[in-house]
């Protein structure tokens, strides 16, 4: 990557805003271009908070130039007492994944978010609850996930699956070997496998002439490219398959920093925040995220490259371009826009500015900055305690650990990072994550850092906001 100095040496003494410090205790290349990393909170052997089979977290890598955010799904079957696995393909000139497959080794520290998204299994997962998965590339790593967890199940309820995964060539398959080696009798697990360079590709007509009367009542899982899930979902809606059985998931990709301004984009406006009624002047090629956080505000982001969701403001009047293809079509039909890519087209009203501002915001609004202020300090002290008891509840230390980057001090969790976990949502699910896989925009569950109890395989988060 041409660093001077290894990217995450000397990390910041306080982790960005909802992040916690994590260490990488293991790593192994499964295919070409392809590592898997195992992450772990600090000293620890657990992972670092629960999670679902399917979710993704968000990484942050803090180098001498740019602070870079990405994406990537848990591909573990959502057991706490092992570590995160995280799936990576190296991306021709990105930034993020090639630091990931050259430089990240056991005792590397870097940063991630609480575990989100909907792209999870029914609530009630059971032998009555058929599954079409359907995954192309770096897709299947969110579905893995969720393979790994009903092959954990008892066999009177392990649901019936048909896998349909597409890669170039059978040698740079992804998981191609555990796959074949999952549920070899074949009473639960159906696969079907496409490769481009055979001359068989993934589409739609061949998945649904090979899933059969299955697919009308199946709970369909897709994770692609946006054009394959469009075409896919057009299908199915065709076949009166109801929107809540449909669930999807994009990856994108892009490389470079993850703070590099767009060369296209809006032409710049003024922006007003209905619900304080500031303004801000949003320079031309400038992000709404960029110019919030240029004007003193804090509205929560994850990835800043239009995948995760987390950074969806509410449009009131006005235009902005692109609007994100993470959202919804509930969330756009209400106004939402992920702030992280949308630039003003002219004038924009926003509902919030998604945090307090700085010069921005007068003094009448000083009172709520000090609350603001208060649940930003109990939030730390409270994290702190937690990763505190969680590293004395072991005597764990890689044996890496004093070649790591210099400890890092308890990190400092935003009050909107709270824990939370409920039924499947009954509407479609779109999710979307840079480099692998990717999930609809979903706040963190309110997990707090210090490792539970295992879940339930069949439970579910719900897509709260």
């Amino acid at each position: 990557m041409g660093y001077d100095s290894p990217p995450t040496q000397g990390l910041p003494i306080v982790s960005p805003a909802n992040m916690l410090p994590v260490q990488v205790v293991g790593r192994e290349v499964i295919a070409p271009d392809v590592v898997s990393i195992h992450i772990v909170l600090p000293g620890a052997r657990q992972a670092p908070a629960p999670y679902l089979p399917g979710q993704f977290v968000t990484l942050a890598l803090p180098t001498p130039r740019e602070t870079l955010y990405r994406s990537y799904s848990l591909c573990g079957d959502g057991d706490t007492a092992r570590p995160w696995e995280l799936t990576i393909k190296r991306m021709e000139m990105g930034a993020v994944s090639t630091y990931f497959y050259d430089s990240v080794v056991p005792g590397t520290l870097l940063y991630a978010s609480l575990p989100r998204g909907t792209f999870t299994l029914p609530a009630h997962t059971s032998a009555e609850t058929p599954l079409v998965m359907v995954a192309l590339g770096s897709g299947i790593t969110p579905i893995m996930g969720m393979l790994r967890a009903i092959n954990r199940m008892p066999t009177e309820r392990q649901p019936l699956v048909h896998l349909h995964y597409a890669s170039r060539a059978p040698d740079v398959e992804i998981f191609g070997d555990e796959l074949a080696e999952m549920n070899p009798d074949r009473t639960w697990l159906r696969q079907a496998r496409y490769y481009s360079a055979h001359g068989d590709r993934l589409t739609p007509d061949a998945i649904l002439e090979r899933s059969g009367s299955l697919g009308k009542r199946a709970h369909w899982y897709m994770c692609g490219p946006e054009s394959l899930k469009r075409d896919v979902q057009a299908r199915l809606t065709h076949m009166g398959v109801p929107r809540n059985l449909i669930h999807s998931e994009i990856f994108a990709t892009k490389s470079g920093p993850a703070y590099a301004v767009e060369s296209s984009g809006g032409v710049g406006g003024r922006i007003t925040l209905a619900d304080t009624g500031d303004t801000i002047e949003a320079q031309p090629q400038e992000t709404l995220l960029a110019a919030l956080e240029r004007s003193g505000y804090h509205p929560e982001f994850s990835c800043r490259v239009g995948s995760c969701g987390t950074c969806k403001l509410r449009v009131l009047a006005g235009q902005v371009n692109p609007v994100g293809e993470a959202l919804s079509e509930a969330d756009r039909a209400e106004g939402y826009v992920l702030s992280c890519i949308a630039h003003p087209i002219g004038d924009v009203t926003l509902q919030s500015g998604g945090g307090s501002g700085g010069a921005a915001v007068g003094a009448g609004h000083a009172g709520h900055a000090g609350a603001r202020a208060l649940v930003r300090l109990g939030a730390f002290v409270g994290v702190s305690a937690l990763l505190f008891a969680s590293w004395n509840m072991t005597n764990h230390r890689p044996t890496s650990w004093a070649a790591a980057a210099p400890v890092v001090a308890s990190p400092t969790v935003g009050p909107t990072a709270t824990p939370t976990t409920s039924a499947h949502p009954t509407a479609t699910t779109a999710t979307v994550k840079s480099g692998s896989g990717g999930s609809a925009p979903a706040p963190a569950p309110t997990a707090t850092p210090k490792p539970k109890p295992k879940p339930a395989a069949t439970a579910t988060p719900s897509p709260a906001h």
